[in-house]
């Protein structure tokens, strides 16, 4: 499912502190707690599954809201994985996952004293979920500058025919 535009600053900005990929579990993940309960249904690498099919995703952002479609597999795509599992130096990274949801909030420290503030959160189940995504600048006098971005998605039905995952969908 295609990420709002918040959220690819947020995975730019965040770039800066530096990457570690990975296919395990996010540290302080459990995925067999997370696995027993109805919800968001984890996978063993800690992340959510999704039924596959077609998705409507509305995103809403300064009080604007666009709504897409798109055929999606059981995996989150590679741009929410990069988002929930990445370990950034110089961040200070705080995970957790169960049925009832998942969070990620990074705190990282940048030039001239100011930092960088982002909290990803995805609540719901499998054929339905809200992600929200807040991205802020931190100046050294603690003012904040930045915004807050919401998801809502909903799958509708089976990818119509000759659609693959990953495509969007008129």
């Amino acid at each position: 499912m295609r990420l709002p535009s918040l959220a690819l600053v947020a995975l730019v900005s965040l770039a800066a502190c530096g990457k570690t990929d990975t296919a395990e579990a996010p540290k302080g993940v459990d995925t067999a707690a997370a696995a027993t309960a109805p919800g968001l249904v984890l996978g063993g690498d800690g992340l959510p599954r999704v039924k596959p099919g077609l998705w409507e995703v509305v995103q809403i952002e300064d009080g604007q809201s666009e709504t897409t479609r798109h055929c999606t597999g059981a995996e989150v795509n590679a741009e929410v994985r990069e988002m929930l599992t990445r370990e950034m130096p110089g961040c200070k990274t705080e995970r957790s996952a169960s049925p009832t949801g998942l969070r990620v909030k990074a705190l990282c420290e940048q030039a001239g004293g100011m930092k960088t503030d982002a909290t990803i959160v995805m609540t719901g189940s499998e054929t339905a979920y809200d992600m929200s995504v807040g991205l802020f600048l931190v100046q050294p006098d603690g003012s904040r500058e930045g915004s807050e971005s919401t998801l809502k998605a909903k799958w509708i039905g089976a990818c119509p025919p000759g659609v693959k995952p990953g495509e969007d969908v008129q």
